[in-house]
């Protein structure tokens, strides 16, 4: 070979090099300028059995630039690439390549101008015929493509025409329809105080549309749903007389026809119970309060829920706190894949990324899930999550939960942050409880509704879930307007005197207060506990106080209000006491007692001689013998 060829081959092998390892080119626009929306897609799925099929897109244009576009054309635009995988998709989704535009006129819309700020409507169709045929085809049944519209136009006056715009979506070709499971939520955030009461009337509101659009889906065949026993409770207190804002309210009808419904799915064994109060456990763990939480929930779960299985649904745990709800029958972990039989059976829910206002969010739940390795689980907890999910209709077949396929599970643990506030607010809320019921002498409270229904995950933030707590509890008790009275000074004259003291409530309960007493000199002088005594809201009760002495001297005796269990409230009070004329009673008693045992002796002598004088008269009259 000689040089020159040589050189020529070497040439033409790195030219093949270079194309072999430039990136394809994608779809991207060279100049974003237009924001293109897909509002409406005729169909969710593709048939090529019907070449006259036809899949319509409507949408928007709108131009974020500051420039007009002008010469804009939208472009029906379709990806000829099977898609076999949700990996591969995902993939393609991130950086679409070019692809193909369809060019017939039917395919496209033209938009002379577009100004800055401004939007245009569109709608651009192609038949299956179409898209199967020329030379860039969807050959493939059975198989998922990316579809959309594509616009093409001059940014600026000196620009070149460019894509100045693009959104795409997946669409499979299928005559079957695919297959997933779901998982209704029946919950909300708590406007129900731990004592029954509600704070407003808003779950009646909620009965009536969000949680009714959550129980219709429910209902529907092969679906399963979880419920929060909380809710279920205070449903069932609302279809009966209850108190809302402080005010007797009749029962409610559409909350009696609610729990009835609920009852039929519990019949059914297609409802299945959360933990009391829906706790956010992954929230709770990074709190450190996981256990605590559980703990709460179990406790406060007394209703007629109890014999259903349990699940626990979470959003970004750990694998840590996964590993610590073996106590339940079912652990779903969100925006996951994989399953793994129990106990407790363990399942990843897929992740819904689309809503009813994507126009394209049927046509991608059904590639989601004809390319899923398993069948999804879709957990439906909001209005908008129902409708999407009810969109699916004859495109989908409902399966049951279940383990099987069984497959790793797989998900990305999030940062879930904690909630120190909240926390805090639930132990203040502790210790006025306990506080109030050592003051009214009544049985502490139980915190576990409140503590499980605090840690809900129905509130949007911290700060809701803090004045939640503040409104559920006792304000925080002044122990100074609780206040004791007496004399500063006390002169006793005898062993045992009695004098006055005063106890004055003003807070808004009754307590129960009684008073201790404190003597620096004991052995000379002490004062008995008084017991406590109840007193009225901003009343005043007077107590006696009973100094006791045993001899004389001065002692300084600090008396101290005091609850049931001894807790000290507001300010002690000294009070001198001065026992005096110890010596002087002592010498009179001795005196008056030697007196007594004189007298007496004095009698006695006299009466026996008066005994002996008798006596010797008698013999003295006798005669002698």
């Amino acid at each position: 070979m000689n040089l020159r060829r040589l050189i020529g081959a070497l040439s033409a092998a790195l030219l093949i090099v270079v194309v072999i390892t430039v990136p394809a080119k994608t779809a991207s626009a060279d100049v974003s300028a237009l924001d293109v929306r897909i509002d409406s897609v005729s169909t969710p799925v593709l048939d090529f059995s019907d070449p006259t099929q036809l899949v319509e897109l409507k949408g928007t244009v709108t131009n974020t630039s500051t420039t007009p576009v002008t010469e804009a054309v939208v472009h029906f635009w379709r990806l000829p690439t099977p898609i076999r995988s949700a990996e591969q998709l995902r993939e393609l989704r991130a950086a679409p390549p070019i692809g193909s535009r369809i060019t017939d006129l039917p395919s496209l819309f033209e938009i002379a101008s577009v100004g800055p700020g401004e939007r245009v409507a569109f709608t651009v169709k192609a038949s299956v015929a179409q898209l199967t045929q020329g030379s860039t085809p969807l050959t493939f049944d059975d198989a998922t493509y990316l579809i959309g519209a594509q616009v093409r136009g001059l940014p600026g006056p000196e620009a070149e025409r460019s894509i100045v715009g693009s959104e795409v979506f997946p669409i499979t070709a299928t005559s079957s329809p695919v297959a997933s499971s779901s998982l209704v939520m029946l919950t909300t955030a708590p406007s129900w105080l731990p004592d029954g009461a509600f704070i407003d009337s808003s779950l009646v509101d909620q009965l009536g549309n969000g949680l009714e659009t959550l129980l219709v889906s429910g209902e529907r065949d092969d679906v399963q749903t979880a419920i929060d026993p909380a809710l279920y409770d205070a449903a069932v207190r609302l279809s009966t007389e209850h108190t809302v804002a402080g005010e007797k309210v009749a029962g409610n009808g559409i909350a009696l026809r609610w729990v009835q419904r609920v009852d039929a799915l519990a019949k059914q064994g297609r409802l299945w119970r959360l933990p009391y109060g829906n706790p956010d456990l992954v929230r709770a763990a990074a709190s450190g309060q996981l256990q605590q939480v559980l703990a709460w929930s179990r406790a406060a779960s007394g209703s007629q829920l109890s014999s259903l299985d349990s699940i626990a649904v979470l959003d970004d745990p750990t694998a840590d706190v996964v590993a610590q709800l073996g106590e339940f029958d079912t652990v779903v972990v969100r925006d996951a894949t994989g399953a793994k039989a129990g106990p407790p059976m363990l399942i990843g829910a897929a992740s819904e990324t689309t809503s009813p206002e994507d126009g394209t969010a049927l046509a991608s739940r059904v590639s989601d899930e004809f390319l899923a390795t398993r069948p999804p689980l879709h957990v439906i907890d909001d209005a908008a999550a129902a409708a999407v999910d009810a969109e699916l209709g004859a495109w989908r077949t409902h399966i049951p939960l279940s383990p099987d396929p069984a497959e790793p599970l797989i998900w990305s643990p999030g940062d879930t942050q904690p909630w120190p506030d909240l926390t805090s607010a639930l132990t203040d809320a502790a210790g006025n409880a306990e506080l109030l019921a050592d003051l009214t002498a009544t049985p502490t409270p139980d915190g576990s509704v409140l503590g499980a229904m605090a840690w809900s995950a129905g509130f949007s933030d911290q700060s809701a879930a803090v004045a939640y707590v503040r409104t559920s509890s006792p304000a925080e008790v002044s122990l100074d307007k609780i206040t004791l009275s007496a004399a500063g000074a006390f002169v006793m004259a005898s062993r045992t005197s009695t004098f006055p003291a005063t106890l004055t409530n003003r807070l808004d309960v009754p307590v129960a207060i009684g008073v201790r007493f404190t003597s620096d000199s004991p052995q000379r002088i002490w004062v008995p506990d008084v017991e406590p005594v109840t007193i009225e809201p901003g009343a005043s009760v007077p107590v006696e106080v009973v100094p006791q002495a045993s001899a004389n001297g001065v002692a300084l005796v600090q008396a101290q209000a005091v609850t049931t269990g001894g807790l000290q409230v507001g300010k002690p009070v000294t009070i001198e006491i001065t026992a005096s004329d110890f010596g002087r009673v002592g010498w009179i008693i001795i005196v008056v007692s030697g007196a007594v045992v004189l007298g007496g002796t004095a009698w006695r002598i006299r009466a026996v001689r008066r005994e002996q004088a008798k006596a010797s008269m008698k013999e003295n009259s006798e005669p002698s013998q």
